[in-house]
């Protein structure tokens, strides 16, 4: 882990003339956050959803977190087992073909990003925030309970607490971030882009190091028509006829 204090201690150097090293250091970590998802920048967390009266159960997402990468239902609170859920993207309720936009969420349907409407939007950024609503699997009678164990990307967050954990642990990426940010106040926009791209290569071989080349990395696809079954015993009886490969 790394603390707004040591990176400040051991990159204060790289900072530029006259600028605020906490400043610079949220900058490089800003970029890298909406690149990928650096080593320090998951976390897990647990929610407890309560149904509402309209029989749905909803997520919203505390400042510290940007979105959710990783999801389990647990079927209690104290339970250390669970049911992975699909993640949907913004667009899966407006996609044709889809379910299209139904009342709540269920364990077919998974974690479901709603978005904000005009009137949120300017509420929201009136306060500074931009939250993050999902709709979530739980049972349709008021005031039940349901638990989720999620997988969170930190927010990029301005950390001026020494002691506060930085959501990137990289030193040498950082360094690079540093000095991309001064070559593009120099407006040498050239020189920024290798040095940002070397930043991202470091933060590369880290998360590959700490997965470890033994894990393959996966895809997840939605298959709701079941074409993975295209060419098996039985798929497409009922009028759509049968494959053979």
């Amino acid at each position: 882990m790394l603390t707004v204090g040591t990176a400040v201690d051991s990159l204060s150097q790289y900072v530029g003339a006259n600028k605020e090293p906490k400043v610079q250091i949220y900058l490089a970590c800003d970029y890298f956050l909406k690149c990928g998802d650096p080593v320090g920048s998951l976390e897990r967390v647990t929610f407890t959803v309560t149904t509402d009266s309209t029989g749905q159960g909803f997520i919203t997402l505390p400042d510290r977190y940007e979105t959710i990468r990783g999801a389990v239902e647990n079927p209690t609170s104290t339970s250390p087992c669970g049911w992975p859920l699909r993640l949907r993207n913004d667009y899966y309720e407006f996609q044709p073909g889809n379910l299209g936009m139904l009342k709540g969420s269920d364990a077919l349907r998974g974690i479901i990003p709603i978005q904000l409407t005009q009137t949120d939007t300017t509420t929201y950024l009136d306060a500074g925030l931009i939250p993050r609503h999902f709709k979530v699997p739980a049972c349709p009678t008021e005031n039940s309970l349901a638990y989720f164990t999620l997988i969170c990307k930190r927010a990029s967050l301005y950390l001026t607490d020494d002691d506060a954990i930085l959501p990137v642990w990289n030193l040498n990426a950082l360094i690079y971030g540093l000095k991309a940010l001064d070559k593009r106040d120099a407006e040498d926009y050239a020189r920024e882009a290798e040095l940002w791209n070397l930043g991202k290569a470091s933060l590369a071989d880290e998360k590959e190091n700490q997965v470890g080349p033994e894990a393959l990395g996966k895809v997840q696809m939605d298959d709701d028509f079941c074409l993975a079954g295209l060419g098996s015993e039985g798929w497409g009886w009922g009028g759509w006829g049968g494959y053979e490969w």
